[in-house]
């Protein structure tokens, strides 16, 4: 029985599924989904199955709480660039209301919940990581092409709530590590209408991208904590 615990939310996702993959190796993987009957458990030891609502979220945390659980490493693998009905803002035109919120929603409100009732479930005296997949389309200081305007602000905001989360969860679990993570352009449902035009040896697979970033994870000290990276390990600007 693998003693070392990871927890991953969006683990039916491509670069979840491969997160997770990578991990079962050395981790009882546990993942969390929205629909648990549309998932082949395959390297996922446990599936939970959750709607993402704060209501839910709670349910969830306090069960974990309650059986005793803890986790070694908690990977928020979630995040939404486009769907049926959501596209990236080319223009400032293009921007509403309703899109705004749908990004927020997915890539920022999620994530500060995740991290508020799932941070406590780290180990408070022994090496741990809560990593979020970010975008480096969020640095506000990369920022060189504009566009794209609620993905990019839900994820600076993401990104804010890392470094926030990281100062106060550093107060009580003095050796972990809370980071942001950019995975590179990865072959995926959510990056695919967009990457006609990138260069074969900039866009990886999923299970690249998931090798890629396990290993700079499993490098990570207290000293990382509130920082945002790239799967190489170069810290990005905010």
């Amino acid at each position: 029985m693998k003693e070392r615990q990871a927890l991953i939310f969006g683990v039916n996702g491509g670069l979840g599924r491969a997160i997770a993959d990578t991990l079962a190796s050395d981790y009882a993987v546990t993942g969390v989904v929205r629909d648990a009957l549309a998932f082949e458990r395959d390297t996922v030891q446990t599936l939970i199955e959750s709607d993402y609502s704060e209501e839910s979220l709670v349910f969830v945390a306090n069960t974990m709480k309650t059986q005793g659980h803890s986790y070694d490493v908690v990977i928020n693998a979630m995040g939404i660039l486009h769907d049926d009905h959501l596209q990236p803002e080319k223009r400032l035109q293009d921007i509403s209301a309703e899109s705004l919120t749908r990004y927020f929603a997915i890539n920022t409100i999620i994530p500060g919940l995740l991290l508020k009732y799932f941070s406590g479930l780290m180990p408070k005296n022994t090496p741990a990581v809560f990593a979020s997949l970010s975008a480096k389309v969020g640095s506000i200081g990369d920022n060189r092409l504009g566009g794209w305007y609620g993905y990019r602000a839900s994820k600076a905001a993401l990104n804010m709530l890392v470094k926030t989360a990281a100062i106060e969860i550093g107060r009580t679990h003095k050796q972990a590590a809370v980071v942001a993570i950019h995975p590179g352009t990865t072959v995926s449902n959510l990056s695919r209408p967009f990457t006609s035009n990138t260069p074969d040896d900039k866009l990886y697979t999923p299970e690249l991208s998931g090798q890629r970033m396990v290993s700079v994870l499993a490098g990570m000290t207290a000293d990382d904590t509130g920082q945002f990276f790239d799967w190489s390990g170069e810290v990005l600007p905010w």
